[in-house]
């Protein structure tokens, strides 16, 4: 399988976030992470929120991914995502001043919040935390 590529396609309802070929991708798969070279079964999965790698020619990039469903097909893979972000794309200081702001407003046990949206946007901003500071030093 020496040169063969995955075709792998990131895509939101926003836009298209990313269509490359890749020697690896590791999906942050419900039931764990998801390893998929060339050759791969055809199988699709649900995604949870976490951090998607690729490697590409021996360079790795991350993605924080929210969710979603990948589609393993032929050599391509198709990451159906609710929200996705490259590393490099990321803003630090957005990141932390949501998750301050998500923080602040559980804090207040007012009956208007919207427990489940304030949690999951705790989430959003801890794993964009986590995948900036993973983001490779070139």
């Amino acid at each position: 399988m020496a040169g063969k590529k995955l075709k792998l396609q990131i895509i939101t309802p926003e836009r298209q976030v990313l269509d490359k070929e890749v020697d690896f991708v590791a999906l942050p798969a419900y039931n764990g992470e998801m390893g998929v070279l060339p050759g791969h079964v055809q199988y699709v999965a649900k995604l949870n929120y976490g951090v998607l790698r690729y490697k590409d020619d021996g360079k790795e990039e991350t993605f924080a991914v929210m969710g979603g469903l990948a589609e393993i097909e032929n050599d391509k893979i198709s990451v159906f995502a609710e929200d996705a972000a490259l590393a490099g794309e990321i803003d630090e200081a957005a990141a932390k001043q949501k998750l301050a702001q998500a923080k602040a407003s559980l804090s207040k046990h007012d009956a208007d919040i919207d427990i489940e949206l304030a949690e999951m946007e705790i989430k959003k901003a801890l794993l964009m935390l986590k995948v900036k500071k993973q983001q490779p030093k070139f």
